[in-house]
């Protein structure tokens, strides 16, 4: 191995030992469920990578009716907890370190981490900025999928790719691994500035664009997320900003058994003949409308209640609920709706929103009137979908619907500034990092199965009263009522 390369790239977490089918097979004496568990038993038991159990129980009243929520909160590797994110304990170098090599790092390994991130980011401008370049001059319009793929196929075409399988050494495969989607991100990002760039002066050339891009990366500093940011935001994204943003998407680092991850999972059991292909598969995953790309039907659905007149949106937004497809509201894999008192819930809109409103009551982030307005449509399904609840003709109760990561995401996206059609690119920067964790353990493991249960022994316990039930019930209580977007001395 390079001597350059760190030490700690060669370790490999071992893969989990818990496999409920095979027990469950050793344990039945009945022939028919053995023979039904056998179509399983050549699946990967378990996951030694990520659980998000229920941990947390909040009561809340909706329109004064009390319900009680499950909060689930994931653990990864059974050492980082999702509110060492939220406290600040924990941020997005940490988990990946955490996620990669199911340990702490040291200072040094930190150091040495963060130094290859940076690299591998820095090298990755300095290789595509000039095709880049040429291909928006020729694009203007260009999303930030389409020059993702248009460049992995000229690395495909210009460089020897390796397969993905598990004969590669775990650091020089990992090592591709971070190559391939860093360089994904920088182009992501860099086409979205320089298609700002063309927007505002149609006419500047290729070089052009590769000299401004350039310049005003040199003013972002080092760091990869910051440069990111700063090239969605159209300026240096400052420290409120970055705050906020990796908040935003330390928390995505790892999803579970997310579509996205489960193609991650499939191109590596299949041994995928390039890492390219692995990141392009998962993109294309993650922009699914009933994956990430549900981002992007709320935008639509907002343009078409901003149209709208005032009087007919809350219908518009009932209709959508009567149909089971209001955008950034249910999950294909919780309880999240239901005319019960008790509905599970995914946390994770609230821990975006916080640290916005902290930002806008310091007076850190001020919200426009254009933007407000949008932002206040999406509270208002908020509103409707969850705290009023829907009334469907012949069924009895009503059918709250809680939301979703989208819901958080797009808003937090919506009051900063981040162009519509690059809504989705801040996940695949940061699930980029997880769908590494699930190849590097399904390269150890046989053909996947959608579900893959946790190890017991990485499920977190659970949780009493703690920060996220806090932050949870302060998101909750200020969308239930007017002016959640003016700081709250204002609102008051």
């Amino acid at each position: 191995m390079p001597k350059r390369w760190p030490p700690f790239l060669s370790e490999l977490p071992s893969a989990p030992e818990y496999s409920p089918v095979g027990t469950a097979i050793a344990k039945t004496n009945d022939s028919e469920i053995a023979a039904a568990l056998r179509l399983f038993a050549s699946m990967p038991p378990s996951t030694g990578v990520l659980a998000n159990p229920v941990r947390h129980h909040l009561p809340i009243a909706c329109n004064g009716v009390a319900l009680e929520l499950n909060i689930r909160s994931f653990g990864i590797r059974g050492c980082l907890l999702e509110e060492d994110i939220v406290t600040g304990a924990a941020d997005a170098t940490r988990v990946i370190f955490v996620g990669l090599f199911g340990r702490f790092a040291s200072a040094g390994e930190r150091r040495s981490f963060q130094l290859l991130l940076s690299q591998e980011f820095n090298l990755a401008v300095k290789r595509v900025l000039p095709s880049l370049a040429k291909f928006m001059k020729s694009f203007p319009n260009a999303p930030a999928d389409a020059s993702m793929q248009y460049m992995s196929s000229i690395r495909k075409a210009t460089e020897a790719s390796q397969a993905v399988n598990a004969s590669r050494s775990s650091a020089e495969l990992l090592r591709d691994l971070i190559r391939v989607h860093l360089e994904n991100s920088a182009v992501g990002a860099c086409s979205s500035y320089m298609r700002f760039l063309l927007r505002r002066r149609p006419t500047a050339s290729a070089g052009a664009l590769l000299r401004q891009t350039k310049l005003f990366l040199e003013s972002t500093g080092r760091d990869p997320f910051r440069a990111i940011f700063s090239l969605l935001l159209r300026r240096k994204a400052n420290s409120t900003e970055v705050g906020i943003l990796q908040n935003l998407g330390t928390i995505q680092i790892h999803h579970g058994s997310a579509g996205s991850n489960m193609v991650a999972r499939y191109f590596a059991a299949l041994y995928t003949k390039s890492a390219s292909d692995l990141f392009a598969a998962g993109q294309m995953a993650l922009d699914c409308a009933r994956h990430f790309g549900a981002i992007t039907d709320l935008t639509e659905f907002v343009a078409q209640l901003e149209h709208a007149l005032p009087g007919r949106r809350d219908e518009l937004i009932r209709q959508r609920a009567f149909g089971g497809n209001l955008p950034s509201f249910g999950h294909p894999e919780i309880s999240a709706a239901g005319r019960t008192g008790c509905i599970e819930l995914d946390p994770r809109p609230a821990i975006y929103l916080s640290p916005l409103f902290e930002a806008i009551d310091s007076g850190s982030v001020d919200v426009s009137e254009t933007r407000r307005k949008r932002v206040e449509i999406v509270q208002r399904m908020y509103q409707l979908a969850f705290v009023e609840g829907i009334e469907k003709p012949g069924r009895s109760g009503r059918l709250r619907i809680a939301p979703n990561t989208d819901f958080g995401a797009w808003i937090v996206q919506e009051v900063l500034g981040i162009e519509e059609m690059d809504r989705t690119l801040l996940s695949y920067v940061f699930r980029g990092f997880g769908w590494m964790m699930d190849v590097r353990e399904q390269l150890q493991q046989p053909i996947i199965r959608p579900v893959i249960p946790p190890d017991p022994s990485i499920v977190p316990p659970p949780a009493g009263e703690g920060v996220i039930p806090g932050i949870v019930a302060a998101i909750h209580n200020r969308l239930c009522g007017p002016n959640a977007f003016f700081s709250s001395s204002r609102a008051n």
